[in-house]
């Protein structure tokens, strides 16, 4: 093949309000405002120095529907995040601010918590765990080993064979 993928550049993702959901993406997720266009698009990004951005809203049109839990399509986004500590401040964040969790659980080959935007969206952030970590665990580092709930918020320390630095 002539060309390669890199990587998913960015989501445009349609919203019923524009501010309800750029609220959201910045307060909630800390995501930074890069931008914004004659057309009423807000675009975000972390790292403007490899991604000139990684997520933008748009308006959609008056009435339309919003994503059911079990419509064809985009299932989830993903977002990394560079710890288990952070992992754990992020459900704190969305505990605080009334963010619905959809659920939390252990991969394998991460630690996640998945929830909802304003617009029934699901999203998903994430920590990875080393190969070497959860080889000690899982058959599979891609299936659902139980939730999370007791570690994100401290009561437990990471159980053997999971941890997430």
């Amino acid at each position: 093949m002539a060309f390669k993928i890199r990587r998913v550049g960015h989501l445009v993702l349609r919203v019923k309000d524009v501010a309800r959901s750029e609220r959201f993406f910045a307060d909630v997720l800390g995501f930074p405002v890069v931008g914004r266009n004659e057309r009423g698009m807000v675009f975000f990004s972390t790292d403007l120095k490899d991604n000139h951005h990684m997520l933008a809203l748009m308006q959609a049109k008056e009435g339309v529907a919003t994503p059911t839990r079990d419509h064809v399509g985009m299932q989830h986004v993903s977002f990394e995040l560079g710890s288990f500590a952070e992992l754990q401040d992020a459900y704190k964040v969305f505990k605080e601010k009334g963010v619905e969790i959809h659920y939390t659980v252990y991969h394998g080959v991460t630690k996640s918590i998945y929830f909802f935007d304003p617009d029934g969206n699901e999203l998903e952030v994430y920590c990875n765990v080393p190969a070497e970590e959860y080889k000690k665990s899982v058959p599979n580092p891609y299936s659902r080993y139980g939730a999370i709930e007791e570690e994100l918020e401290g009561r437990v320390p990471q159980k053997a064979g999971t941890v997430a630095p």
